[in-house]
């Protein structure tokens, strides 16, 4: 009620100037503007436009700038993103939210039982939805990460096949130990000539060896290839897009009057879509004999499956298979490996402890020696 009455004041304001004295188009066309905006600007005075006002998380809401919501803040922190989330975090506790345009209202949560909650308790209620799936289905198609209930449960259930003893046996066993063994010899080079080294780095090579290895039949050599390979470079430029997106909704513009941005991006997914249609290519033309000897991995499960009416998976379709579980297989463990040895060398009662178990446990193992 107050903004229709502030839009009928301002109407009659310029209506009353108009009979004043004749007005061009464009200062009417300019006048009706500027009125449409002080409108906007009263009605969304600290949140996104279109979003709705909820007083109810008034408690919880990170005050925004008119009609922007929160963007502004967004885009100032999108040089260490992380950084500001946690203070959003300390300064609002485990559950605030913010609004920006074209995404709406997003809430951020970081505490254990709400995690639960969306992703296993009430995991159904929470999907995706078109607005993530624009960010990203250029790059990951209709993958895992972008896909939603029937058509990520496929995906999900699919994959699960691989996650078996036998499997695990085979990661220990034979890829995992011969980088393992790489990185040690990385390790040994380094301290011999006194020279740090980059785990976070390490750990994403080593992941994508073995899971390229085990669930595609990949060779991407990264440990033994000094700086980054193609397939790196171009996983790592569209990971920071993908992250550059998530706080620019604006991004379809922005990409478009960066020069040069648009085809970066095309070039580095056409390197993944190489990757992948060789992948899938290659396990088609295989002679059954060949495939006898090997343990089935992930790209068997998928390239095999039959849909009930009768139709197979595309090579595209293999194609964001491929994509989406690189990325899962490579990211996720290599993260968690970084964050797990920062964690042991930030605890060295914790890391003595760890180095006497395996002392122990692996005296006179082969892996040992």
């Amino acid at each position: 009620m107050t903004i229709l009455l502030l839009a009928n004041g301002i109407k009659r304001f310029v209506e009353r100037q108009m009979s004043k004295t004749p007005r061009s188009p464009l200062e009417i066309v300019a006048l009706t503007s500027l009125a449409l905006l002080v409108a906007a600007i009263a009605k969304y005075p600290n949140r996104a436009i279109f979003t709705r006002a909820r007083p109810d998380l008034k408690e919880i809401s990170v005050d925004g700038h008119p009609l922007f919501g929160n963007l502004l803040q967004a885009l100032t922190s999108k040089e260490n993103p992380l950084v500001g989330i946690q203070k959003a975090f300390q300064e609002m506790g485990d559950i605030y939210t913010i609004t920006v345009p074209s995404q709406g209202r997003l809430f951020m949560v970081n505490h254990p039982m709400y995690i639960e909650h969306i992703l296993k308790t009430n995991f159904n209620n929470y999907i995706k939805g078109a607005v993530f799936g624009d960010l990203l289905r250029d790059i990951l198609g209709s993958g895992i990460f972008v896909s939603d209930q029937d058509a990520w449960r496929f995906h999900r259930k699919t994959a699960a096949n691989i996650f078996t003893t036998k499997m695990y046996r085979q990661l220990t066993e034979g890829a995992f130990t011969d980088s393992t063994r790489d990185i040690c010899s990385i390790f040994d080079r380094a301290e011999s000539l006194g020279q740090p080294v980059d785990l976070q780095k390490l750990f994403l090579k080593m992941t994508m060896d073995v899971f390229g290895k085990l669930t595609f039949g990949i060779e991407f050599n990264a440990l033994l290839t000094e700086g980054n390979t193609e397939f790196e470079d171009a996983l790592d430029y569209l990971s920071a897009n993908v992250d550059w997106r998530m706080i620019n909704p604006l991004w379809p513009i922005t990409d478009r009057l960066t020069p040069g941005k648009v085809g970066k991006v095309k070039k580095a997914t056409g390197v993944l879509d190489k990757y992948a249609f060789s992948a899938v290519n290659k396990r088609r033309e295989e002679a059954p004999v060949e495939r006898e000897k090997r343990l089935r991995d992930l790209l068997d499960h998928f390239i095999n499956h039959v849909r009930e009416d009768g139709s197979v998976l595309s090579d595209l379709e293999l194609r964001d298979v491929f994509v989406n579980f690189v990325i899962a297989g490579r990211d996720t463990t290599a993260l968690t490996l970084t964050w797990q040895f920062y964690s042991l060398m930030a605890n060295p009662r914790i890391l003595k402890n760890v180095l006497k178990e395996l002392d122990f446990v692996l005296q006179g193992s082969e892996i040992y020696t």
